[in-house]
């Protein structure tokens, strides 16, 4: 059920919306480099949509940007990571390996393309895209990267030199 859509018909126009005293206090306090849209702050989500403090649901057209295809909160997401939080919550892969990993490994091999064997496990895409540079120059003993403009890379001092996307990332 959608109460209220917000959307922006002119792209430099800034939605801005205190929902909170909170907000007000805490904003200034939080470091610069991450662009917002709107300043409303979200409570909840269910599927495509999210709910604000003012009360509003509004259709996410993002769903957490590629990380949430699922939609917000999708019964079988919860219900596995409740599962894996009642078991272990984090099982840093540089300390020791995993169960959980090690499955997915055996899941993965046979899928990879022919000549390759090897896996790499990261926590974030900066960490995956600096990774693959430097297995590519590994790979072909070459130093030069191309990159599209507009491209967003990460927010890494390697990422930050190949996005180019927008110059908030520099700050």
């Amino acid at each position: 059920n959608i109460r209220n859509l917000s959307t922006a018909s002119n792209t430099n126009q800034r939605v801005t919306m205190m929902s909170s005293s909170v907000l007000h206090n805490a904003k200034p306090h939080i470091a610069r480099g991450v662009g917002r849209l709107t300043d409303l702050v979200f409570t909840s989500g269910q599927g495509s949509y999210v709910q604000t403090t003012c009360g509003k649901t509004l259709l996410d057209f993002t769903t957490g940007i590629g990380v949430v295809n699922t939609g917000h909160a999708h019964p079988r997401v919860v219900a596995a990571a409740k599962e894996q939080l009642d078991r272990i919550v984090h099982s840093q892969v540089n300390i020791g390996y995993h169960d959980k990993m090690l499955e997915l490994t055996e899941m993965l091999l046979p899928n990879l393309p022919k000549g390759m064997d090897t896996i790499f496990y990261g926590t974030t895409g900066a960490e995956a895209v600096e990774n693959s540079v430097k297995m590519a120059r590994a790979f072909t003993g070459k130093h030069a990267v191309v990159v599209f403009r507009g491209g967003y890379h990460g927010r890494t001092f390697g990422t930050m030199a190949m996005t180019t996307s927008s110059r908030i990332y520099r700050q």
